[in-house]
């Protein structure tokens, strides 16, 4: 599983961010993690509490905040959420019906936010 190494580069990143502001401990993470990024945000959350023991993240919420895989239509230009418009698993847009399209969002693996404590 991959999602381990996921929360590792989750932990360092938000460690350093830390660092550069003079903060020790975290109150919260939250992460955007998109339907087509290949990460499960279940096993995302089943680690993270095991793997930040000793860090600046110990402790501290995880927010999983889920992306939807939403394309554009290369013919028709509409937006459409792409695993809700599957016909035979081929993605179809639900406007036109032409199959070729260019992801717009549900990618990402970010961090949109990180809380502290006062301190």
């Amino acid at each position: 599983m991959h999602e381990l190494g996921v929360v590792m580069n989750i932990i360092r990143t938000a460690e350093r961010l830390a660092a550069e502001n003079n903060v020790s401990r975290l109150g919260s993470v939250t992460v955007e993690i998109g339907e087509l990024s290949s990460v499960i945000p279940k096993y995302v959350s089943s680690f993270w509490k095991d793997a930040t023991v000793g860090t600046a993240c110990e402790g501290a919420e995880l927010i999983i905040k889920e992306v939807k895989g939403m394309v554009r239509c290369l013919a028709c230009g509409k937006e459409y959420r792409i695993m809700e418009n599957l016909v035979n698993e081929e993605p179809l847009c639900p406007h036109c019906q032409y199959e070729h399209w260019a992801v717009v969002t549900g990618r990402e693996v970010l961090i949109r936010e990180i809380g502290v404590f006062d301190e």
